[in-house]
């Protein structure tokens, strides 16, 4: 499987997953005695109360709108209307988890994929959020298996490949500026730096031919992906 396809299915497991999650019932609430933090606990037995995308983020990032998808209409039915977007407040106390995300951009932002669960017996403020960036949309410059990186690492051997036929193109070194972008997939702890073997797919700096402003490395082992829900 190409790299760029790789990386678009694992962006697509995990926005199955998500709207898989958001079309099931909340599970019973369990029984057993909670624990010390009931905001913790009241999150973690249900499923999320608010599923979609981050459309805008007030000024001082403590006010989300997030659009939600329409509900899955039943067979033979006409497609329901969409929801209104859903405004959701941050708290000091808001628990925020951040995916797929790079050095400095852990911070609420439209685009995001977003997953709410909401303080018990209110509407809209949050008790714990988790967001998630969205990636792969745009194809790649390059794409290929890293066959050597320079011991300072600034400098990746890339065997290019053709998204049509997953044959090999040729050969590129790409230089790694200080402001590239560099997320991992499916590696091991501590193991997230360039090493050989590596697919991967990067988008160059606009007028540059080696240059990437972004770059996603991805272990073959990522081909492996979770199966789509039903």
């Amino acid at each position: 499987m190409p790299a760029y396809r790789q990386l678009l299915a694992l962006t697509l497991a995990a926005l199955s997953t998500l709207a898989y999650a958001q079309n099931q019932p909340n599970p019973p609430r369990p029984s057993d005695p909670r624990p010390a933090d009931p905001r913790a606990a009241a999150a973690a037995e249900r499923r999320a109360d608010v599923m979609g995308r981050v459309t805008a983020v007030s000024p001082d990032g403590r006010t989300l709108t997030i659009t939600v998808p329409p509900p899955r209409p039943a067979t033979d039915q006409p497609a329901a209307p969409r929801p209104e977007p859903i405004t959701v407040t941050l708290t000091d106390k808001t628990q925020l988890l951040f995916f797929g995300v790079a050095d400095g951009e852990a911070k609420p932002a439209a685009g995001q994929m977003a997953m709410v669960w909401l303080d018990e017996g209110s509407k809209d403020q949050a008790a714990r959020i988790r967001l998630m960036k969205r990636e792969g949309e745009e194809r790649p410059d390059v794409q290929g298996r890293v066959l050597a990186v320079s011991p300072d690492a600034r400098t990746i051997t890339v065997e290019t490949r053709s998204d049509a036929s997953d044959r090999p193109t040729g050969k590129i070194d790409l230089h790694i500026a200080p402001y590239t972008q560099s997320l991992y997939y499916g590696v091991d702890r501590d193991a997230a730096r360039p090493t050989p073997d590596y697919q991967i797919v990067a988008w160059l700096e606009k007028g540059s031919r080696d240059v990437p402003v972004r770059i996603r490395f991805m272990k073959n082992d990522a081909r492996e992906l979770p199966p789509n829900p039903r």
